[in-house]
């Protein structure tokens, strides 16, 4: 089943709405359990005749088709998502990016064998060694809203240059990229039965299942601590055996500002909190200020945070747009207004238009906030003072969020010393702890992740199985 025949057979349909006017995007087709079935088994040990380099072909053709169309990509994720169209245009190149960089492991991965030539100290009277790497029969992606293409991305596109049929389900909220970067890939050669695209609500028993056919090899999620917990005790009791789970889960990235840093790079540095309207699992969530400090660096961050331009996503001069929806931001809102009430100040911000928030800085918030002990998904910059290194560490270690982190410092000595200590899956010296490459692994741990990595070498390798045949002679 592919997502066009899907608009085509379901009479059941699902309006995705607009998060700034408030207006209906376009409608989308709901699932029936049959049909995700029926894409489950079209996709499940799909043998896939094309080789390596025709896969990277594909991958090829699909990063040049999206360059070729940014300009409608950014339109239809900013309508769906409410991101400025400053933000698609970088999440699109983002997505261009990993589709290139899958190319190459696409022309890489059908000659990784390891056999007995590679064995050091290999003796012709040992069994001869071969270690075969193959796809799995069926991977499953499961992706937020915050990053419409490319989180989808990032998943389909190692999966087929891996050569592993995947069956996606994109976030309910943001589905329309996904189904347009899914007509591209089959425009551009990928057989129908390699990617299937299920959408439906409630996204619950799309997820159960999804999780529970008994055919698939491997899940990757990427969404919110609880549904991660969720879908791994899913799996865990249904009694189809141990599969492999990459989860990517949330992150309360601290950026610590030292002494000694230099104060406008940090404020420039600190502005990472709006990024995507703060709707990033790296995104800075607590800024952790040297009270030495404390007035020139509040002072210029201030400065700079009042100068973002915030309103209507098209607005190609816009700066940000809104979080995902209304509701979103009143629950944003309700934990400002409740730091404040334990003592936290507004030195900027905090004003609600429907889903639209402004770029809000709250100073003194206290530790045990909800602000920042839990992930606040939007563009809320929150202040907590410290007085040395070991105050940063202690605060970050009470969290059970390992995802990112960064300092701001010339020392590197405590740069090292903050990154040995507090054991996040990235971080930053002097940069954003949202900084990634596309090929460099990616992930947390604790209530971010399990250690399993994504990036597009680790994905690539993660969607493929090793099989070990020991040759004995006689």
């Amino acid at each position: 089943m592919t997502t066009s025949n899907q608009m085509k057979h379901s009479d059941n349909l699902f309006e995705v709405i607009n998060p700034y006017s408030r207006e209906i995007v376009d409608t989308v087709p709901i699932a029936s359990a049959q049909q995700i079935d029926d894409a489950l088994n079209s996709s499940y040990r799909f043998q896939c005749n094309l080789t390596g380099l025709d896969r990277a072909q594909i991958l090829s053709k699909a990063a040049e088709s999206i360059e070729n169309q940014k300009s409608q990509f950014a339109q239809l994720i900013s309508s769906e998502s409410g991101l400025c169209i400053k933000h698609s245009l970088y999440e699109i190149s983002r997505a261009v990016n990993c589709l290139n960089y899958s190319v190459k492991q696409a022309e890489l991965i059908d000659n990784v064998d390891l056999t007995s030539d590679f064995v050091s100290n290999y003796s012709q009277s040992e069994p001869e060694l071969s270690v075969i790497s193959e796809p799995w029969d069926l991977a499953i992606g499961i992706t937020p809203f915050n990053h419409p293409l490319n989180m989808v991305v990032h998943k389909v596109a190692p999966a087929i240059a891996a050569g592993t049929p995947i069956v996606i389900k994109p976030s309910e909220k943001t589905p329309l990229t996904a189904i347009k970067f899914g007509e591209i890939l089959i425009a551009c050669g990928l057989p129908e039965n390699m990617l299937n695209i299920v959408i439906g609500v409630p996204a619950k028993t799309i997820v159960d299942q999804l999780v529970s056919y008994p055919g698939l090899d491997l899940v990757s999620f990427t969404g919110s601590v609880q549904v991660g917990k969720y879908i791994a005790a899913k799996m865990a009791n249904n009694g189809n055996g141990l599969k492999k789970y990459m989860p990517e889960l949330g992150g309360n990235a601290a950026f610590v500002v030292m002494d000694d840093c230099d104060v406008d790079l940090a404020a420039n540095v600190a502005l990472g909190a709006y990024a995507n309207s703060g709707q990033r699992c790296t995104a800075i969530r607590k800024i952790l200020l040297h009270d030495s400090i404390a007035d020139d660096f509040l002072q210029r961050f201030v400065e700079l945070a009042s100068q973002i331009k915030y309103g209507d996503p098209m607005d190609p001069n816009v700066d940000m747009g809104t979080v995902i929806s209304a509701e979103q931001a009143k629950v944003i809102q309700t934990r400002i207004e409740n730091a404040v009430q334990d003592g936290a100040h507004v030195l900027l911000g905090n004003e609600r238009d429907g889903a639209l928030l402004s770029p809000t800085v709250v100073d003194n918030v206290s530790h045990n906030s909800e602000l920042v002990v839990e992930e606040t998904f939007g563009p809320v910059a929150s202040i907590m003072r410290i007085h040395s290194i070991e105050d940063a560490i202690s605060l970050i270690k009470s969290s059970p969020f390992r995802l990112a982190g960064s300092i701001a410092t010339s020392n590197r000595d405590i740069a090292e010393r903050l990154h040995n200590s507090i054991q996040v899956g990235q971080f930053s010296w002097n940069g954003p702890p949202g900084y990634r490459t596309e090929e460099a692994p990616f992930g947390g741990f604790g209530d971010s992740g399990n250690g399993e990595k994504e990036g597009v070498i680790m994905m690539t390798r993660a969607m493929r199985r090793l099989r070990t045949f020991y040759e004995h002679r006689r």
